[in-house]
């Protein structure tokens, strides 16, 4: 008895039916992996200058105005509460602030003028078509990244509107 072969109409469908699978594991996996994953997919933008309100990164917590408040500590980073929902982080044993998240003071804009309560569209027009997406925790994420400075820019989205912007040195790991 003669053993029928695998035809090509089969080895077609098997392969398309593969590559369809990868691509679409690849792209489950784009959404929901760490930051850091994205940069090399996107060009870069200078953020060297940006600031949230009036904090910036690399500034010192003792040139802020309003002295901060400590929070958690975690393994690697110090967490200081400012107001209106404000957060501010250092490395252990430093000054130097590497992450600044606004949940939602929306006098705390950028500046480019997005802040949180800013549509998707305004902050795609005022910061560019360079930006990679993701998901966390639900969220729809747009993020910026300076590859030159180190620095990256991220903006969480509920409804198509900003809901709060996290700015860190690159090295920041959440």
């Amino acid at each position: 008895m003669r053993k029928k072969s695998f035809s090509n109409g089969w080895l077609f469908i098997f392969i398309f039916i593969t590559v369809g699978l990868s691509y679409g594991i690849y792209h489950i996996y784009l959404y929901n992996a760490p930051r850091q994953s994205h940069y090399s997919r996107v060009s870069s933008s200078n953020l060297e200058q940006e600031r949230l309100g009036d904090i910036q990164l690399l500034q010192s917590l003792e040139s802020l105005t309003q002295a901060p408040k400590p929070r958690e500590d975690i393994e690697r980073y110090q967490y200081y509460n400012l107001d209106n929902e404000t957060t501010v982080a250092t490395a252990r044993g430093d000054d130097k602030i590497i992450l600044i998240s606004v949940y939602s003071d929306q006098k705390k804009c950028t500046t480019r003028g997005i802040h949180v309560g800013s549509s998707a569209d305004d902050l795609i027009e005022a910061y560019g078509s360079s930006y990679y997406k993701r998901g966390e925790q639900g969220t729809d994420i747009i993020g910026y990244v300076d590859k030159i400075n180190h620095r990256n820019l991220e903006f969480w989205l509920q409804d198509q509107k900003v809901n709060m912007i996290r700015y860190s040195v690159d090295s920041v790991v959440m």
